[in-house]
């Protein structure tokens, strides 16, 4: 792996673990819980928005041929009632898959690689793909962050207090 890209992969991977771990004691219903008179994105969205991001990334690193969740949380489509969305177990283990396969697309990343042009167009100064992942790693964390508000607006345990129960239960 180049360490061009560490700071990213690392942001990688801390999102992996704490959105699994924060997904696993939330059922369906809370999932599709929405705030603000039920116009605000719920829990399930976020979760498979950014996964269709991940999804995109791996499609643009040369792994996944197709998104399974560009359809229903894609770039542009706004969160919905969660009548359509898979339930949320689903949603983790979509989550999980896409989180496995970028590990290993990013261990095998050169520091060539990450110095290449990016014809991504994403609102950050460095046009290669070590910018893409960079904004992309932001992009989930400010999700993961809406995610953690949500969850204890809900009565769910912090996220922060989740992670670190799950570390000691290792």
């Amino acid at each position: 792996m180049s360490d061009l890209i560490l700071p990213a992969v690392t942001l990688f991977r801390f999102n992996s673990e704490m959105l699994s771990v924060g997904l696993a004691d939330l059922d369906h219903k809370d999932a599709v819980h929405r705030l603000k008179k039920g116009d605000g994105s719920s829990i399930a969205y976020l979760v498979g928005h950014i996964a269709s991001s991940r999804y995109g990334l791996l499609k643009t690193l040369g792994g996944a041929k197709e998104n399974p969740y560009g359809e229903l949380f894609g770039a542009g489509v706004g969160s919905k009632d969660g009548s359509e969305y898979p339930p949320i177990e689903v949603l983790r283990a979509g989550w999980d898959t896409a989180a496995e396969e970028l590990h290993r697309a990013l261990d095998l990343l050169t520091d060539e690689d990450a110095l290449r042009d990016d014809e991504g167009g994403f609102p950050i100064p460095d046009q290669t793909l070590r910018g893409r992942l960079t904004f992309i790693a932001w992009h989930e964390s400010y999700h993961i962050g809406q995610i953690g508000i949500l969850r204890t607006e809900l009565g769910y345990p912090s996220m922060r207090k989740a992670l670190y129960a799950a570390r000691r239960a290792q």
